[in-house]
């Protein structure tokens, strides 16, 4: 017999133990009865005489029995099961320790499977195609620039016809255009301008009609379009019939030929594909829109191979080609790596995530040990007896590993159920508040990867709180059974475990600076709705295709005209509508992210600069139009309103915020003031080497929701609006006297009657308004306070448990002492010292942490650390309340019930 063979036969023993024990049972009755009958037929002894003497020639049958199961060579597993039903027995005995230790771990595991499954969608994204790793992106990259140059169109029409590495080569380019159905409604939709070759690439059967194909490709095909199943549910309500229907798309009548299932939503995130026509010859070298590239691996091919074609390529070009070539070098990748979702710090932090949340995971289980520990030392005498009956120090830690590996792996089912909730929420939440879905590649269920992660995060928990316990627990086994024997010993809290205690409350007073300070700034964006009728106010982002009408200027001067023209007539005609009192248009309206900007101003201003921030007072500012003011209704407080002379070229005129005139002029009179942007009006890292020119300050406002999302409290320059200029515009429209958004459809059947391109975004009631970012940090700050709230509350309990063990493991110790003579002051400050000890050095370490990170943030405040004194001080009263209880008890009995305690 092989050794795998031998292997099979142990395991099918293993398995079926029950049903081999039964046999092997049998086979023994059997014997004995044959032997039985023999000594009853051939020395013609009675029936018992004759089984009695046959059970003493057979031998022990319980011996043979345990002979047997150690023959199969796998006996400690069934000494294991053992222990997991000890394990069982030991979460119903200590419900305490079940319920605080549980509920620890499993908020662990919950914290870290789903960070592990959503930073790994982000850093090692897997695409739901067939043969994903052959698919690739082609980019090239400026060296110069150090940046990728997307205009390639003539580099993609070459590697089309000649590079054989990559099959399949097709381009996409993204666009938004406003989708206009039959019935007249206008809404923007993402578009895909793309290669026919994108639906080889990522093979997909179209629920109904087809995909592109390559004639629609070709210069005067039809225009056609392919639409998803979001498009087709919420535009067409699922229509059967949809195939050939006519739609407009921005200026062109597009016929819908296909629709694509639920799934499919190549390149990353769209909704509607168009065919891309683009000729080499429309345009010059180096130029042209901005392409992404794509492809698959020719058979047989390697990344590697693809790249050193590409480099080879590149050096011919760079030769041939040496203006818009020298710096450019072509190269392949991954495709799901060419759609980075995050770089520079925030990678960095990405990653470092694991290591806190791994950090995370340790500190629980530190904090679960503690408690391990405490409910082995309760069970010390029946470890010394087991010890004493022959159990090894091995079998007693892998009892407690059993039994630690019991309560982790039900806190990690936990867990994992809560993990797939928390990362459906998770992606939920960034779509929702970041306005855009995430790429077709991310999902909301948990991975196999991140199962195994759990899984792994549970035998490491099981051998923290198991094994470490364990460890102590029988270290000097023997001399405690001799001093078990003599009434005295017992185990104790050694320096190990009075580190983790100190780091433990080191670390969790972090995490109510953290949740008092997220608190703080979502309750300073609630309050940041201005002192206006929001309710009353319908806003919406507004912007224009690029797309002129047949046969017109195509020049960015005729675009910025034409921008210009339509803007001014939507506002006429929204004017002219019942109910609408005032409309007019901003860089940013209230709510919203306000970019920063550093500003000095002349003579210096009246308040110290914030440190944080050297180089000028860092304020917000955004552009509004001349009668933004009177229209939400804001008074002056000071000076005058924008007029149309501000908009002249070399007028300097800007308005600030009670808030600026608080904070950087210390509250004196700010008309005729001169400020101007430090850096210029790109900021410090757009190489502007002069400061910007100055501006006149001729008026001050009250504070209208003006700020960053990250910072509510600054302070803010308001600049005249040029609608001719580039860059987001918002139009915020006053219907007096009803609700703002039964007006919406109005407003986009305006919208569509001025401009069929005129694209409206982002729509809403102005109370309601939320920028993605203070949005995203709404989010965030409910999520690190429940986090906060939950690791506070466990490190409470735990902090809690172990100092009442503590003290209550002292009761033989306070018995005499008070036997000897000692007074009850002595005897508390004795029992009080250590503890308190523990807990103030865990403050003071915290108190130093705190302090460090609170001098991270942009503000630092008293308040935070007001809240983090707060926080030291509940967990000495809890530290206390541990402590007075079992001492309590310990002073009530007389010494000699006391020196009759187990200790």
């Amino acid at each position: 017999m092989s050794a795998l063979d031998g292997v099979r036969a142990r395991l099918a023993l293993l398995f079926s133990r029950t049903h081999s024990d039964a046999r092997f049972s049998e086979e023994i009755a059997f014997h004995i009865e044959m032997e039985t009958a023999r000594l009853q037929r051939d020395d013609g002894l009675d029936a018992g005489e004759a089984r009695r003497r046959a059970l003493v020639a057979f031998g022990g049958v319980e011996h043979h029995k345990e002979s047997l199961r150690d023959g199969r060579g796998l006996r400690w597993l069934g000494g294991l099961s053992l222990d997991f039903k000890l394990g069982v027995r030991m979460l119903v005995k200590y419900p305490g320790l079940t319920l605080v230790g549980g509920l620890a771990f499993a908020f662990a595991v919950w914290v870290a499977a789903a960070s592990f499954e959503f930073v790994g969608q982000v850093l090692s994204p897997r695409l739901p195609l067939p043969d994903a790793d052959r698919i690739v992106a082609l980019e090239t990259w400026d060296a110069a620039a150090g940046r990728a140059e997307p205009r390639v169109l003539h580099d993609f029409a070459t590697w089309r016809a000649e590079l054989t590495s990559v099959t399949e080569l097709g381009a996409y380019a993204l666009a938004e255009r406003n989708l206009i159905t039959t019935d007249g409604a206008s809404r923007p939709a993402e578009v895909a301008e793309i290669s026919a070759s994108g639906f080889r690439v990522a093979p997909e059967r179209p629920l109904l009609g087809r995909a592109l194909s390559d004639a629609d490709e070709r210069p005067g095909a039809p225009a056609v379009a392919v639409i998803g199943y979001g498009v087709w549910q919420g535009r067409f309500r699922g229509d059967p019939n949809v195939i050939g229907r006519v739609v407009q798309l921005g200026r062109t009548a597009t016929t819908v030929v296909g629709v694509m299932p639920e799934s499919f939503a190549f390149p990353v995130a769209q909704s509607l594909w168009v065919p891309l026509r683009l000729s080499p010859l429309d345009y010059p070298r180096g130029e042209g829109p901005a392409l992404r590239l794509f492809g698959r691996l020719a058979p047989g091919a390697t990344l590697s191979q693809a790249q050193t074609e590409l480099t080879t390529w590149g050096r011919r070009a760079a030769s041939d080609f040496p203006v818009t070539h020298q710096h450019l070098r072509p190269r392949v990748m991954p495709y799901a790596e060419s759609v980075a979702l995050l770089d520079g710090s925030d990678l960095f932090a990405a990653r470092s995530s694991y290591a806190f949340f791994l950090m995370l995971v340790v500190l629980v289980c530190g904090n679960v040990a503690l408690l391990v520990f405490a409910r082995a030392a309760t069970r010390e005498r029946e470890l010394v007896v087991r010890h004493a009956l022959g159990a090894s120090r091995a079998r007693i830690v892998a009892q407690l590993f059993a039994e630690a590996l019991v309560l982790c792996g039900v806190a990690a089912a936990v867990g994992l159920g809560l993990a797939g909730f928390g990362v459906r929420l998770l992606v939920r939440a960034i779509e929702t508040n970041m306005g855009q879905q995430l790429p077709f590649w991310f999902h909301d269920d948990l991975s196999p990867w991140t199962v195994c992660y759990a899984v792994g995060l549970t035998v490491l928990g099981a051998a923290v709180t198991g094994v470490l316990p364990g460890l102590k627990v029988t270290r000097g086994i023997e001399s405690r059974l001799r001093q078990a024997a003599a009434g005295a010993g017992g185990l104790t809290f050694g320096g190990i475990w009075t580190a983790v205690i100190v780091a433990q409350i080191a670390v969790t007073l972090g995490f109510p600076v953290v949740a008092f300070s997220v608190a703080r700034e979502a309750a300073d964006i609630r309050d940041m709705l201005a002192d206006f009728p929001a309710a009353e106010f319908l806003s919406a982002s507004i912007a224009l295709d690029r797309e002129p009408p047949s046969g017109a200027d195509t020049s960015l001067a005729a675009f910025v005209t034409r921008r210009q023209a339509t803007v001014r007539e939507l506002e006429r005609r929204l004017l002219a509508e019942p109910g609408v009192v005032g409309v007019t248009l901003a860089e940013r309206l209230p709510r919203m992210d306000h970019p920063p900007r550093r500003i000095e101003v002349d003579s210096g201003g009246a308040a110290p600069e914030n440190p944080s921030f050297p180089g000028g007072y860092r304020t917000s500012s955004a552009a509004v139009d001349a009668d933004y003011f009177d229209v939400l209704g804001a008074p002056l407080l000071a000076g005058r309103a924008f007029n149309t002379g501000d908009l002249a070229p070399d007028a300097r005129a800007v308005i600030v915020n009670a808030s600026f005139v608080r904070l950087v002029l210390g509250g004196r009179n700010a008309i005729g003031r001169h400020v101007r942007d430090r850096y210029g009006a790109r900021g410090p890292r757009s190489g502007d080497a002069e400061p910007g020119p100055w501006h006149e300050i001729v008026g001050v406002v009250p504070d209208l929701g003006m700020s960053r999302a990250t910072d509510p409290k600054v302070a803010g320059v308001y600049h005249p609006l040029a609608v001719e200029r580039d860059g987001p515009l918002h139009v915020a429209v006053h219907v007096r006297g009803g609700d703002a958004a039964a007006f919406e459809p109005r407003l986009r059947t305006i919208a569509a009657a001025v401009d069929p391109t005129l694209r409206l975004a982002a729509v809403a009631r102005m109370d309601t308004l939320s920028d993605p970012g203070i949005a995203f940090s709404m989010f965030w700050v409910r999520l690190v306070s429940v986090v906060s709230a939950v690791a506070m509350l466990l490190s409470l309990a735990g902090i809690y448990a172990v100092m009442s063990f503590t003290v209550a493991r002292r009761t033989r110790e306070i018995g005499i002492r008070v036997a000897l003579g000692a007074s009850r002051r002595r005897v508390v400050t004795a029992v009080f010292t250590r503890p308190l000890a523990q807990v103030g050095l865990g403050v003071v370490a915290g108190g130093v942490l705190t302090v460090i990170v609170n001098d991270g943030i942009d503000h630092p405040s008293a308040d935070v650390l007001l809240g983090a004194l707060g926080y030291a001080v509940l967990m000495l009263g809890v530290c206390l309340l541990a402590c007075i209880v079992p001492t309590q008890r310990a002073l009530r009995i007389e010494p000699t019930e006391a020196l009759r305690t187990d200790g």
